[in-house]
């Protein structure tokens, strides 16, 4: 049964999987993030306003009264409304790996993390457990990577929430141009997923190079066993057992230790 409690483990294998903790925390700034991309407004040099789209979400803009009879304008991420955006082959594509990268990644990690605190992950089970894991880090960073389409899909090249963001504005916002690019620009969320698909690769590699901790050898006391015989005057035989006891020693080692001496005090043919 696997022994449960963290202990001290060596520094360099702790390595994977903080880097894939790292990996994974981008990973959902950059999958769930409503500021995956940007468009900003043209012609307008002062305080220009800003779209921003993510994967699933957008950044949406509401207004609320104040008791004082202020405006104040609250920025939320909210999910895209039925039929007002045409989502594509890529855009699918992009949802799709960034929905596996967060299963496998988060699942993996959970698991490279558990395996500091089970002490029979350790040794040959150790190393099996990081080449797993190794190809699955570069699987999430390959997935990780492809949710990059999303910069060119029709999320990017023709986003109808930007047409329908625009027209709002423009009853809304003093000094509003109503111009945006016809392309987008990364944002906060796309870097997130650059610096994920690195730290992933990093992980993969660590995973691959660093060497597990090896189990803690069983150890066994060895003991020097002399039997000395001695014949009496009236022609009894006495045999006297002398033990001496040794220091722990691992077992493969204690298999050379092990003697046992015959020292005799009658003939040889008498030894017993």
């Amino acid at each position: 049964m696997s022994k449960m409690g963290c202990y001290k483990q060596p520094p360099t294998y702790l390595l994977p999987g903080t880097l894939a903790i790292i990996a994974f925390i981008l990973c959902l700034f950059g999958s769930t993030w409503c500021k995956f991309i940007s468009f900003t407004e043209l012609n307008n040099t002062t305080d220009p306003v800003t779209l921003s789209y993510g994967i699933w979400n957008y950044l949406g803009v509401s207004s609320r009264q104040t008791l004082s009879g202020e405006t104040v304008y609250m920025e939320s991420c909210n999910y895209y409304p039925d039929n007002s955006v045409s989502v594509d082959t890529k855009w699918r594509s992009a949802r799709a790996f960034s929905a596996l990268t967060v299963i496998i990644g988060g699942l993996v990690t959970f698991w490279v993390v558990l395996s500091w605190c089970i002490r029979s992950f350790r040794g040959d089970r150790a190393k099996s457990l990081l080449r797993c894991a190794a190809m699955m880090y570069m699987l999430c960073c390959l997935f990780q990577g492809l949710t990059l389409l999303l910069m060119t899909s029709n999320a990017c090249y023709n986003n109808g929430m930007v047409g329908i963001t625009a027209t709002t504005l423009k009853n809304s916002v003093v000094n509003f141009s109503g111009e945006f690019p016809t392309t987008c620009a990364m944002a906060g969320g796309g870097k997130a997923t650059i610096a994920a698909v690195v730290m992933w690769f990093l992980a993969a590699l660590a995973a691959l190079k660093v060497e597990p901790p090896q189990p803690d050898p069983i150890m066994v006391e060895s003991h020097n066993v002399t039997y000395t015989k001695n014949q009496q005057a009236d022609g009894t035989q006495v045999v006297t057992e002398t033990v001496v006891k040794g220091t722990p020693v691992p077992v493969n080692a204690a298999n050379n230790n092990n003697e046992t001496t015959v020292q005799e005090g009658a003939p040889a043919d008498q030894a017993v």
